[in-house]
């Protein structure tokens, strides 16, 4: 990747940017200003509302970012798009809204000498469902759901008040680990018969490949473990009790919104990108020959 392809991939993810200035902006106060916490819920707020000044300017804005060469063809590992932007407005909202929620919190005050990690964690929440949501590769998917997931692990038990923070932060260590791995496993077999891990390339190798459709299932199911983990789809949803009940309850709502909406957008976009043919005179999808995704969500749905 040449300098100028670089910096037009930055002008693509802008929005990102800004969230990972702002989690540099909260860790550097915090460990400069130790006695000033209160200063760095301001700090976040005004980091989302650039982050959606950002969004709102840039709403119609499409194209890859970081592309990479495969086979004489370039492919973008981040999509950027009206769908993604809109998942991004959704979060940005949503976390405003978690940061004062924080603020009126009785169990966050409680642990106003570790503000600056409670903040710096949220904000890596934020970026890994940016990413989510934008991703058009499976690596980077994978990446930016682990990066999701280890700071929802820390927030779900972050207070320590009870023993039920605990519980939930290692229920949640432990199913996210393991649908981690299944769907790192289905990644693994699906770069195995396609050669490739981007999702576009993904739909053309298997428009134009012949693929024991028995592996394919497979992997897809492995892959959709993940996703499911994400969304809280049957039967991938017994972590959720618990840890709904367990960690603080502005980390819950957050979970149960904005992580579900990054969730839903990477299944849509999983699908759309890699398995869609084309779109009939309704606008319907013409899914590839292959694995029946329409089936599969309506069970688990």
């Amino acid at each position: 990747m040449d300098i100028i392809s670089l910096y037009e991939s930055l002008e693509f993810i802008k929005p990102e940017i800004a969230i990972s200035a702002t989690l540099l902006l909260i860790v550097i106060f915090d460990l400069i200003f130790r006695t000033k916490k209160s200063v760095l819920p301001v700090i976040g707020t005004a980091g989302l509302i650039a982050t959606l000044y950002i969004l709102v300017s840039d709403l119609y804005i499409t194209g890859f970012a970081f592309t990479i060469s495969e086979s004489n063809t370039s492919y973008g590992m981040v999509a950027v798009d009206s769908f993604g932007t809109y998942f991004k407005v959704l979060i940005t909202i949503c976390s405003i809204l978690i940061i004062y929620f924080s603020e009126a919190s009785i169990e966050i005050r409680k642990t106003y000498d570790r503000k600056g990690e409670y903040y710096t964690l949220v904000f890596g929440m934020i970026l890994g469902m940016f990413l989510l949501v934008s991703a058009s590769d499976l690596i980077l998917i994978y990446l930016s759901l682990e990066l999701l997931s280890l700071s929802s692990y820390l927030l779900a038990g972050f207070t320590k008040l009870r023993n039920r923070n605990s519980e939930a932060s290692l229920k949640y260590l432990l199913y996210g680990a393991t649908a981690s791995a299944l769907m790192l496993f289905g990644i693994s077999l699906l770069y195995g018969f396609t050669g490739t891990t981007n999702l576009v390339a993904i739909n053309l190798a298997l428009q134009t490949s012949q693929i024991d459709l028995l592996i394919l299932s497979f992997s897809l199911i492995l892959l959709f473990v993940g996703i499911g983990y994400k969304i809280s789809a049957v039967p991938f949803h017994f972590w959720t009790p618990d840890v709904y009940e367990g960690a603080p309850i502005p980390i819950t709502a957050f979970l149960s919104v904005a992580s579900k909406a990054a969730g839903f957008a990477l299944l849509i976009r999983v699908i759309r990108t890699s398995f869609v043919l084309s779109l009939d005179d309704h606008g319907t999808w013409v899914m590839l020959y292959g694995f029946d995704w329409q089936k599969l969500l309506i069970v688990i749905s």
